[in-house]
């Protein structure tokens, strides 16, 4: 009996440690897996992205102070499930032209405690300001396959970096793959991923769009059927400026100071490649929606108060590449975008595009109507056949159009490179290999143009 007794006493206590152990597991502090990356930066207001492993409260604490004294903190807000645990956090009343610290607090413990990341916020409005800004595009996430163009990027101390387009190369085709993309292209998922974020995320805001391979369909179009999954990860995923339509697709424009970018989501709102190319055709307004994206870009150019009006477009312009794919497939629509923009005399107009993995070309309007830079490839594997192009037409460019690997197999790897610059008022358009060697260089005269 009193054996019986001892066992039953074992037992009990066997099954409450047992309990206070699953408990305890329960319970294990949350943490930060994803982020930070600070993006939407204006001259007052930044927004920060951040995921955590499970729910909880997370802030940013914020100085100007590199030890993070006399700091700031956001106020609490829930990750939770339904959005990858997740979340855009904004930082707001800042001050224009400063240099700001951050770090997350995750139920109230600093996911970092030294080397914190930083950035700086824009210029005022309407003010010219010389500032200097990046430009992304065409990355290969192989696992084993780096991105040294990021460090060479970051330590050329951008003010801002806008990555135009296939960020991966996978076609997600749900959303538990769209997210996931999302973390690898960013984090330690692959090797140019974690260069990302080693060496660019900390030091640069960042301004995204997709093209085709990471909005989650090859050559995709507004009927590919995981639309609205592509557009909730994206919009989990990255801190955007405000939206015009955020449900339509994440098209958007933001300023620094005499200059102006409008961000164009040339995917989920277009018609089919293969259909007629009549005035009917669209690949910014494919569905014909109420506060679509052609109407939005007018508007905005003809309102616009800045100087230079820069356009990014995942597709390239020029009708002469790519044209089963660019905007060769639209050539319609997109005269009438060059003569909306020479007949109401809107000056200043650049586009930025990317998608045809060359080492940079540029055009000075001769082919593609506008001026146009497209952005070279960040760090895509390529074989000289084709001249070194993963597409058979490149195309024609006025100025030059560089492979996007030599013949005898030298990767033209890199990423383009901005000067805004005043008296007079220019800009400076620069190819600039991954080694940091400016290949490419050219000067765009606001009064000539």
């Amino acid at each position: 009996m009193l054996l019986n007794r001892i066992s039953i006493k074992t037992y009990l206590l066997g099954m409450w440690f047992i309990g206070i152990s699953m408990l305890s597991a329960s319970v294990e502090a949350a943490v930060q897996t994803d982020g930070p990356m600070v993006g939407a930066v204006t001259h007052v207001r930044a927004k920060v992205f951040l995921r955590t492993d499970a729910p909880a409260q997370v802030q940013i604490e914020f100085s100007e102070s590199s030890s993070m004294s006399n700091s700031l903190k956001t106020p609490k807000e829930v990750t939770r499930y339904a959005n990858d645990f997740t979340k855009i956090v904004t930082l707001k009343g800042l001050i224009p032209g400063t240099k700001y610290y951050y770090r997350v607090l995750v139920d109230g413990v600093a996911q970092q405690t030294e080397n914190y990341p930083s950035f700086t916020t824009f210029a005022p409005l309407g003010q010219d300001a010389e500032f200097s800004f990046g430009l992304l595009s065409d990355v290969g996430n192989y696992v084993k396959n780096p991105a040294g163009a990021y460090k060479t990027l970051a330590d050329a101390k951008p003010d801002f970096v806008l990555q135009i387009g296939d960020w991966d190369h996978r076609d997600p085709a749900n959303l538990r793959e769209m997210r996931k993309m999302h973390r690898d292209v960013r984090g330690s998922g692959s090797d140019a991923g974690a260069d990302f974020s080693q060496f660019l995320a900390p030091v640069a805001p960042l301004f995204h769009m997709w093209d085709d391979h990471d909005y989650g369909m090859n050559d995709g179009d507004y009927t590919f059927p995981e639309k609205a999954s592509a557009i909730k990860a994206f919009l989990e995923y990255y801190p955007l400026p405000d939206l015009p339509n955020p449900q339509a697709g994440p098209w958007y424009k933001f300023r620094y100071a005499q200059a102006e970018f409008f961000v164009l989501d040339t995917r989920s709102n277009r018609d089919p490649n293969g259909d007629v190319d009549d005035a009917n055709k669209s690949m910014l307004d494919g569905e014909n929606i109420e506060n679509d994206q052609k109407t939005w870009l007018y508007d905005s150019l003809l309102t616009s108060p800045a100087k230079w009006k820069f356009i990014t477009s995942g597709s390239p312009f020029n009708p002469t590449c790519k044209p089963a794919d660019g905007w060769g497939a639209f050539v319609t629509e997109h005269d009438e975008i060059v003569d909306f923009v020479k007949d109401n005399n809107i000056k200043g107009v650049i586009i930025l595009s990317g998608d045809i993995h060359s080492g940079g070309a540029m055009d000075d309007g001769t082919n593609s109507g506008l001026i146009e830079f497209s952005v070279p490839h960040t760090n895509m594997q390529m074989s000289p056949v084709n001249g070194g192009f993963t597409t058979t037409t490149p195309g024609d460019w006025s100025e030059y159009l560089n492979p996007g690997v030599s013949a005898g197999g030298s990767s033209n790897a890199g990423f383009g490179w901005i000067n805004v610059l005043t008296n007079p008022d220019r800009v400076e358009i620069q190819v600039v290999h991954e080694n940091g060697d400016v290949t490419n260089s050219d000067t765009i005269v606001f009064d000539e143009m």
